[in-house]
């Protein structure tokens, strides 16, 4: 056989592979090149959610609050009431915030948000009915906050592969992408949150020493952002996973009758 004829048959079967393998796998990787690419910034978005490495509630004395609607425990007594701050977020009027600072520099956001506000708001931005979100995320996304961002968490970069199916490197492409945008800091990881009124997320390891870590907790009747800020520059002490888990697993709704009967008491 001629040497012409042999390239001409490698060529023929090179296009031939080529064009199979673009017919089944082209659209899947575009996504993993488009996914790979553009998280290489971001390190929280490698990251799934794992048990909590610490489960130890801190035993020292505590300082009640109750902001709207919610009453917890703080294991700090050294609260700044003097700088106190409440506040509503720009056009979110529903969403009220209390930041309390502490005498050594650290301080605690807390603020509330109703339920399935992520998914409606999402919505809204993507211009997306409910129907057309449940076709490109599940029913059982659709059906509460939690359930949506465990799904969202759980997606990640590495599993944006040629050989996924399309409709799934299409939904993990759009995955990533919103958990791109919407997570916090979370480098040193997201870790799962259980108590006995709500479900969710933290995000870092404060056995790392980040300046914040963020917990979401979510409930059928709507959810609580947490957020611990603390001093990086050893001015201040470090926030333990044991006194977070105070707060968390000390949180719980009052009663609309207590709170009604608190605030007469005012």
């Amino acid at each position: 056989m001629s040497r012409p004829k042999r390239i001409l048959i490698y060529l023929g079967i090179v296009v031939t592979v080529g064009g199979f393998y673009l017919w089944f796998f082209g659209e899947q990787t575009v996504s993993a090149i488009v996914v790979r690419y553009g998280s290489r910034k971001i390190p929280g978005l490698s990251k799934a959610p794992a048990p909590l490495p610490d489960l130890t509630v801190s035993p020292v004395p505590h300082k009640r609050l109750s902001y709207f609607g919610y009453e917890f425990e703080l294991p700090w007594d050294d609260v700044d009431e003097q700088k106190d701050k409440m506040y509503a977020q720009k056009d979110k009027t529903f969403n009220t915030v209390h930041v309390t600072f502490f005498r050594s520099g650290n301080a605690f956001w807390f603020s509330t948000f109703p339920s399935k506000n992520f998914i409606n708001e999402l919505m809204k931005d993507a211009r997306l009915n409910p129907q057309k979100f449940v076709q490109r995320f599940g029913q059982e996304a659709f059906e509460s906050d939690y359930n949506f961002n465990r799904l969202l968490l759980q997606a990640t970069p590495s599993q944006v592969t040629p050989f996924v199916s399309r409709n799934r490197a299409t939904q993990l492409q759009y995955l990533v992408m919103i958990k791109a945008m919407s997570i916090p800091n979370a480098g040193s990881g997201i870790f799962d949150i259980e108590t006995d009124g709500f479900q969710g997320f933290q995000f870092e390891n404060p056995a790392m020493r980040p300046s914040r870590i963020t917990v979401y907790l979510y409930s059928d009747t709507g959810g609580v952002d947490l957020i611990f800020l603390q001093k990086i520059d050893g001015t201040a002490p470090a926030i333990s996973q044991a006194e977070i888990n105070r707060v968390i697993q000390s949180l719980h709704k009052v009663p609309a009758t207590t709170l009604a009967s608190t605030e007469a008491a005012k």
